[in-house]
């Protein structure tokens, strides 16, 4: 029996339409080759709370050719970042409906996992939105299920279901002991979730 499910935020509940990165890249002609090593490099740093992103970013504004503040440029950046799926937020409330515990799971620098939870109101919808930032790992090491894990209360392992749309986070929650599912589009969810769980 199904008691909690995770939802994956960026691809699955936020829309994108198109990475930041190639969005900065195509509004200001700059190269990729200037702005991908920070991404490589600094931003890895921030996912995991290590790094702080205003600071680290501040290295890169001259070669991204930015005239405005660093907040400018987050707001920029997050803000073609925010297309919720309705569709998911009507799954997300049929399933609390059932008394189905919901989660958010994301890898996320804290100013954007902020934006998401408090901006967006995502905290509306879900019991819990757990971000590699706060938890100080990604989805992909098998220790930030293990504090995901650690925050729940009378559920098992195998009661919980993790959706994500990529390969080696759900590799490493099927490896902890979840039961997960590879998400692609949202009708291939809605048929999976169903097979699994009557909403």
């Amino acid at each position: 029996m199904i008691k909690a499910v995770f939802f994956d935020a960026d691809g699955m509940i936020v829309r994108r339409e198109m990475y930041f990165s190639d969005r900065l890249s195509r509004d200001f002609n700059i190269s990729l080759d200037k702005i991908t090593p920070f991404f490589q490099k600094e931003f890895q740093l921030c996912l995991v709370g290590k790094a702080d992103l205003k600071e680290e970013i501040k290295k890169y504004l001259k070669d991204w050719n930015w005239q405005k503040s660093i907040d400018d440029l987050l707001i920029y950046w997050f803000q073609s970042e925010k297309d919720i799926d309705e569709r998911m937020i009507k799954v997300v409330n049929l399933l609390k409906g059932q008394g189905i515990k919901c989660y958010l799971h994301t890898n996320n620098e804290k100013y954007r996992a902020d934006y998401i939870t408090n901006n967006l109101g995502l905290n509306k919808f879900f019991d819990k939105i757990f971000s590699s930032s706060n938890i100080g790992y990604l989805k992909s090491q098998i220790e930030f299920w293990q504090v995901v894990f650690n925050d729940f209360i009378a559920i098992e392992k195998d009661e919980v279901l993790v959706f994500d749309d990529a390969e080696k986070n759900i590799t490493v929650a099927k490896q902890f002991g979840f039961r997960v599912e590879l998400y692609s589009n949202f009708d291939k969810f809605e048929s999976k979730l169903k097979s699994l769980i009557a909403v």
